[in-house]
């Protein structure tokens, strides 16, 4: 009897503990609630305008001031609201769905249209900080390419880049002395009426651009052959957020909190990559939203990072370039 009732003390023990330091440290690990493999890069809105990615190895460590109630949504799987207080395992799973999106294409070379050509368009570099714009985690931009060929292949594109460090003073470090990584997520996405609207194919890339390795550009390679529609497509591009020195990104809260006299206000973190704009219609048509927003809409870039209040902008595009392949 006393044994079975020190067990029993010893359980309650050890479950009054781990709810204690659960509830501190709000450790979460996405998986899929069949296989039970871990989902890396999974999407945890806060529902507040704010979010941030599991690691790759779907795993996120939340600070405790995180809201009670976030949104935990990944490609393919059913989302999942999740009220933090009523958490009873650290292990959140989500139940998979049926994939309806089509397969990257491979196109052959037809007889009779003569030898496939390669063509670029280059991008538009400079290095001017009132042409400028930034980037924040879950920060999501789209670039249009056209289809200018018959049967166009996407073989890469050309980011333009501004390596300048505008930190908002939220850091007394500056990327020159701690230089980092920002992951990107590169996908694609028809095209409907000059706008970006369905998830065109299953292709997904992450790619580390690192400060101390980049100067005004830099230049992704696609393993796969992409096709262009004739209606073109948006590339898009994603910002998970910070690497670490080995490139493997560690998932950070996206804002810092700032203490006013009368409050806590949340700032929200400016990371790399800057972008180099150009006035439109120069450039390729481009649009930003943040995946963590309430507001859905795609928006155009009407002015810079650093602006003048009593100047008026035109509409202002990121001139990226790509090489493609076609007839």
């Amino acid at each position: 009897m006393k044994h079975t009732l020190r067990i029993n003390l010893l359980l309650i023990f050890f479950f009054f503990s781990f709810h204690g330091m659960f509830a501190q440290q709000r450790l979460l690990t996405v998986k899929d609630s069949i296989t039970n493999e871990t989902l890396p890069y999974a999407s945890i809105n806060l529902l507040n305008g704010f979010g941030l990615f599991t690691d790759e190895n779907g795993q996120v460590n939340l600070e405790r001031d995180t809201p009670k109630t976030i949104k935990i949504t990944y490609m393919g799987y059913a989302s999942k609201e999740i009220f933090i207080d009523k958490l009873t395992s650290s292990i959140i799973l989500l139940q998979p769905q049926a994939n309806a999106l089509s397969e990257v294409k491979v196109v052959n070379s037809k007889k009779g249209k003569g030898k496939r050509k390669d063509f670029t368009v280059k991008p538009h570099l400079h290095d001017n900080i009132s042409k400028m714009y930034w980037s924040s985690i879950g920060q999501q931009y789209a670039f249009y390419i056209p289809s200018t060929k018959k049967e166009s292949i996407l073989k890469s594109v050309t980011i333009p880049l501004i390596v300048k460090d505008i930190h908002q003073g939220m850091t007394e470090t500056s990327f020159a002395t701690h230089p980092y990584g920002t992951m990107v997520n590169i996908a694609f996405m028809t095209n409907t009426n000059q706008l970006p609207d369905k998830k065109l194919n299953e292709y997904e890339k992450k790619v580390v651009i690192h400060s101390g390795k980049v100067t005004d550009n830099i230049t992704i390679n696609f393993e796969e052959e992409i096709e262009i529609p004739e209606e073109g497509l948006f590339l898009t591009m994603t910002i998970i957020g910070k690497t670490n020195k080995q490139g493997i990104y560690v998932p950070e809260m996206p804002y810092a909190i700032r203490e006013l006299p009368d409050r806590k206000k949340k700032i929200i973190k400016i990371i790399l990559p800057n972008y180099a704009l150009v006035e439109a219609p120069k450039g390729q048509l481009t649009y930003f939203r943040n995946v963590f927003s309430d507001i859905t809409k795609w928006e155009r870039i009407t002015r810079p990072m650093v602006y003048k209040n009593e100047k008026e902008y035109p509409f202002l595009n990121v001139g990226i370039g790509y090489t493609f392949s076609g007839y």
